[in-house]
């Protein structure tokens, strides 16, 4: 499932030559894993009323963000050290050359895997005790 995500933002990034498309791919796996986690975290909330996330550090929304910052860029830098060049091609090359990348298949399938358990996550989240 990772790797389909991977190889979708890889290649997609490759033919457009864009920003390296490696990092673009390993921060999209990254938010994927990400959405995951959020969706078991409000799941475990919803049924037994623990927060996992633990209170916010303050009432101020720009301070807790502050704090938050580090994490969150060694979270993605974690990623992009993981899908090392030598990673990413033998992902790569696990599906064919003439593979064709965006079609409304693999665009739905992206979706499922990445966006659903985020709509899933906030609605579990909006409906908890």
């Amino acid at each position: 499932m990772y790797d389909f995500i991977f190889n979708f933002f890889y290649r997609y990034h490759k033919k457009r030559k864009d920003f390296s498309p490696r990092f673009t791919a390993a921060g999209a796996v990254a938010i994927t894993g990400f959405f995951h986690l959020f969706l078991i975290a409000n799941i475990v909330t919803y049924f037994t009323s623990v927060n996992l996330a633990g209170k916010p550090f303050s009432q101020d929304y720009f301070t807790n963000k502050l704090y938050l910052l580090p994490a969150g860029v060694i979270y993605v830098y974690a990623f992009v050290l993981f899908y090392t060049h030598k990673r990413a091609m033998a992902i790569v090359n696990k599906y064919p050359q003439d593979y064709n990348v965006v079609t409304i298949r693999n665009v739905l399938l992206v979706f499922l895997i990445m966006i659903a358990p985020l709509i899933v996550g906030v609605w579990f989240l909006q409906h908890s005790h």
